[in-house]
C-alpha cells in the first residue's frame, strides 16, 4: 500500500553539512540514510527539518558548533547557516517551506517545517519573532546539553527564568513546543506555565528502556495525549533496544506501548530522526532509508492495526497537530 508519509524530525541541514549533497543519492565514501530522491521515493511529503546546532569546543570547530551557552552569535551564526541552506533548497524549486497551514496542504513539492533544535540561536523573547519570521514553527528549549533557557536531558535542571519569557512568546505566535530533549524538571515546567499543545518529535518509551532522561514517560505520554500533541518514534537502534542490535520488532513495541498509554489512535507519529549523527547500521534493517517506511505501517497491520490507524501514524497526527499551529499562529499575526 503507498501511503503519504510525515517525518517529524530529520537533521537535513546537518547531514548536508557532514556527509554531502542530499539532493543526491549517498556516493559510496557518503554514510547516510537520507536524501530527498528518497523522501521522494518513499513519498514523504512533509518533513520536520532541523536546525541544529551542538555547544563545546570541540563542536564549535564545525559548521553546525558554537563555544557555549553565552555564545550567542556562534549558535545564531551557525542556525542562520542551516536555515540558509534551506530557503537555497526552496529557491531552487526543490522545496517549499511550511510558513501557513495553505503551504502545509501545497503537495507539489517536498515541504519542510523548520524544527529548532535547541534555542541557543534565540538571543531572548524578543528576538522569537525574527526567527518566527524565518520560518521556525517548532521548537525545543534545548538540545541534551542544557540551554541558557532549559536543563536538558543530560544536564538536568527546569526552565529558567528566560526560559520562561521565551515559552511565552512562541505561544503567542503559535510556535509548537517540542519536549523531546527537555530533562525532567523542565518538561515539568513547561507543563506548568503552558496550555499549549506539546509534542515530543523523537523520543521512544522510558518504560521499555530504562531511566534516562531521553525517553519518554508515561505521564509525560498521556500529557501530550491530553493536549491533542504526538509522540515521533525515533528509529535510532540504541534508542529502541538496550544492549542488542534493534529490530522492526522492537520499533513496534514502542509505538504499542504509548498508543496503549493514549488510549487512542492519535498520539503515535514518526520522527525518525534517521542520520541524527549515526550510520545507517545503527538502525533496524527494515529501517535504514525513508524509502522503507512503509514496513512500519505493514507490521502495525500484521499486528492488527487498522488502515486507519495506520494513515494516522504515517501522516495525518502530524498534520493535524501542525495545522492546529499554523492557524493559531496566523490569528495572531
Amino acid at each position: 500500500m503507498t501511503r503519504e508519509w510525515v517525518d517529524g524530525h530529520l537533521d537535513l541541514a546537518y547531514i548536508a553539512m557532514q556527509n554531502g549533497d542530499i539532493r543526491q543519492d549517498p556516493k559510496e565514501d557518503e554514510v547516510r540514510c537520507v536524501s530527498l530522491p528518497a523522501l521522494v521515493r518513499g513519498n514523504v511529503g512533509v518533513i520536520a527539518a532541523t536546525i541544529f546546532v551542538e555547544k563545546g569546543s570541540d563542536a564549535a570547530r564545525h559548521p553546525w558548533g558554537y563555544r557555549d551557552g553565552d555564545d550567542w552569535n556562534g549558535a545564531n551564526a551557525a542556525a542562520e547557516m542551516q536555515m540558509a541552506y534551506y530557503e537555497s533548497l526552496e529557491n531552487e524549486g526543490v522545496v517549499r517551506i511550511v510558513r501557513t497551514p495553505q503551504d502545509l496542504a501545497d503537495d507539489s513539492r517536498t515541504r519542510l517545517l523548520i524544527l529548532m533544535e535547541g534555542a541557543d540561536p534565540i538571543r531572548d523573547a524578543d528576538d522569537v519573532m525574527r526567527w518566527h519570521k524565518c520560518g521556525v514553527r517548532m521548537c525545543g528549549l534545548t538540545w541534551a546539553l542544557g540551554s541558557r533557557f532549559a536543563g536538558g536531558n543530560q544536564s538536568g535542571g527546569g526552565l529558567t527564568s528566560a526560559g520562561r519569557d521565551v515559552v511565552a512568546a512562541f505561544d503567542s505566535l503559535g510556535i509548537l513546543h517540542d519536549a523531546s530533549h527537555l530533562s525532567d524538571a523542565a518538561f515539568d515546567d513547561l507543563v506548568s506555565m503552558t496550555n499549549r499543545p506539546i509534542v515530543a518529535s523523537h523520543s521512544n518509551a522510558r518504560a521499555l528502556m530504562g531511566s534516562n532522561q531521553r525517553h519518554i514517560r508515561d505521564d509525560q505520554v498521556r500529557e501530550i495525549t491530553r493536549r491533542g500533541g504526538v509522540v515521533g518514534l525515533n528509529l535510532y537502534g540504541k534508542f529502541l533496544a538496550v544492549d542488542r542490535a534493534a529490530t522492526l520488532s522492537d520499533a513496534l513495541d514502542h509505538v504499542q506501548h504509548i498508543a496503549a498509554l493514549a488510549q487512542c489512535d492519535d498520539v503515535c507519529a514518526l520522527g525518525s530522526d534517521l542520520d541524527g549523527g549515526f550510520s545507517p547500521e545503527a538502525v533496524p534493517l527494515e529501517l535504514r532509508g525513508p524509502d522503507q517506511y512503509n514496513a512500519l505501517t505493514d507490521a502495525l497491520m500484521s499486528r492488527g492495526w487498522s488502515a486507519s490507524s495506520c494513515s494516522k501514524f504515517a501522516s495525518a497526527n502530524w498534520l493535524r497537530v501542525w495545522n492546529a499551529a499554523l492557524h493559531s499562529g496566523a490569528k495572531s499575526l
